[in-house]
Parts: C-alpha cells; structure tokens; sequence
C-alpha cells in the first residue's frame, strides 16, 4: 500500500483518507493540512521528519482527497471526527501541526484532547477572526476590508459559495499548469519568488489537483468553520506550542495569527519580518527541527515574540 494514499475505518463506520510520511517508528505527530489542500502537502516533510525521528500522519478533511464529504459540520464536530481519526490511528500520545487552514482544527483539538498532546505548531495560521474582531485588540486593529468580507461574510453566502467552489474545483481539474503559473503572477511578490520555483508549482499542482478531487466541497465546509467563533477555550491548550507568522501574509489575517499566540498560555510566537504567506516551503527543515525540540521541552506558560 502507497503510505501517501491511505484509507483509515472509522469507529463510527467512515472513513478517512491519510498520508504517512518520516520515521515509520518515530514519534507520530498529527498534520493537518490548509485550504483548500490535502495530506499530500506533508510529502516536502518526509525527508526532515525522516532524518529527526518523526512519524507524520496527515488526514484529509471531509471533502478533500479520500475522506467523504461532510457539508454544513462546525470547528466542535470537525474535533469530533479528528478524535475518531487519533484513535483509528491508535496514536495515545502525539503533536499536533497546523499549517494556514489546518490550524483552527489543531488548536480546537489540542484543547479537547490536552493531555495527550505533546506539542502544538502552528505556521501561517488562520486565526480566530471572529473571536479577534470582538476582542479589545481586534477593535484597535481590525484585519483588513478584504479579509472582512471573505472570512466573515461570504461564508454564509451559501448560494453563492458552493457553486463557486465546485466551479473552481472543476477549472483546477481541467487547467492545472495554468492555475499553477497564474499564482506567482497574482502574490506578493516575497510569495511570488517561492510559489515559481519549479518544486514549489509542482507541489502545489500535485496537492491541489487530489484536495479537489471530489470538487469544491471540502474548501466551502472549512470557509463556513473559519467565519465563525471557534468556542475554544485557549487555557486549556497547555501543550508546549509554536506559531510561525510573516508579516506580509495576505493570505490569512495576520493580526488575528498573533493575537491567537498570545491566547495560548505556553506559546512562542515567531513573527517573520517580511515573510509572506508560503514561507513554509523554504522553512520545512527548521519547522520539523522546532516541532521535535518541543516535543521535549516543558516550555514556559508565557508568550514571547522574538
């Protein structure tokens, strides 16, 4: 069986799609992918996770890759379902990555399950937007008019979203290597320089191609979970933890990234002068490097930003 196209049985019946990457007897750690992506982003980690002892498992969300749709689900069913995901794996004691999208599932699942996870990472990661925009800071410094409408508004323009999911997912399908030299033409430029480097365009062909797979539902189901507040309770994610943010990412709200490091009470925040929103394809070596150090480490119970 191919490690990187695996299907898991659920307890309840289900299914899930998974990837598997690194060290088979190494340290599992949790991958949680962006959006709209799949478990095949993890396949740039194999040779660091490999070379640190790390055994990465990388689901895909309902409506990526291989795992059945899931319309209409909330950020606490999706932590349900990953729960059932962990146990199928078998996995007591494990960390947990989120890069970009993945991130509001790992920090909702670090808080459910605590004391069985060891370490949280989180790199470019979609903040809490709505948590953020009714916080003190949030007022002094909202996220941008874009941002705004796209994250907490369009999502529940359903009418709207779900065609034009499958709409996309069926352009991408038909018209990859067009898709893929158009998006270095349309960042900014720090992103620009790293999404035409031949690897990177090949990568991001090969994961988006499979995340569509079954067309746009996967990506609607996750833009109607991040417009929302997550009902996290920040305190009780006690895990040693990491976030890693660019401060020229227009991709996700950088303000809302930050102010999600300072609500975890045992967390590093990284801010990355400069760097855009996929600074991770040039960083794999150090994020795998940082996760596994964690992984040991008690931390301390306060923020920093270095």
């Amino acid at each position: 069986m191919l490690r990187d196209s695996q299907v898991l049985a659920l307890a309840d019946g289900g299914t899930a799609g998974f990837a598997e990457y690194g060290d088979p007897g190494g340290r599992p750690v949790v991958a949680l992918h962006g959006a709209p992506a799949c478990r095949l982003m993890f396949a740039a980690a194999d040779a660091a996770a490999k070379s640190h002892g790390l055994r990465i498992l990388a689901p895909d969300r309902p409506g990526y890759g291989l795992t059945p749709s899931n319309v209409g689900a909330s950020l606490a069913e999706r932590t349900l379902w990953l729960k059932k995901v962990v146990d199928a794996l078998d996995l007591e004691r494990f960390a947990l990555l989120g890069i970009s999208g993945g991130s509001p599932f790992a920090v909702a699942l670090a808080e459910s399950l605590n004391d069985r996870v060891t370490a949280l990472a989180l790199v470019s990661p979609m903040g809490p937007v709505a948590d953020y925009a009714e916080s003190a800071e949030g007022k002094l410094e909202p996220v941008s008019f874009l941002h705004d409408r796209f994250f907490m508004h369009m999502p529940y323009q359903s009418w709207l979203t779900h065609p034009l999911g499958d709409l996309s997912a069926w352009m991408f399908r038909h018209g990859p290597e067009m898709f893929t030299s158009l998006l270095p033409r349309i960042a900014t430029s720090v992103d620009s320089r790293i999404l035409s480097k031949p690897e990177v365009a090949q990568t991001m062909r090969t994961m988006t191609l499979e995340a569509f797979r079954q067309g746009g539902s996967g990506g609607t189901a996750d833009l109607e979970i991040f417009g929302r507040p997550w009902g996290v309770n920040f305190t009780n994610v006690t895990a040693p933890a990491v976030v890693w943010q660019g401060t020229d990412d227009h991709v996700v709200p950088p303000q809302a990234a930050r102010w999600l490091a300072g609500q975890l009470p045992n967390c590093t925040l990284h801010s990355l002068d400069g760097a855009g929103h996929f600074w991770v394809f040039e960083h794999v070596e150090d994020i795998i490097q940082t996760l596994e150090a964690l992984m040991s480490q008690n931390g301390s119970r306060t923020a920093h930003v270095s």
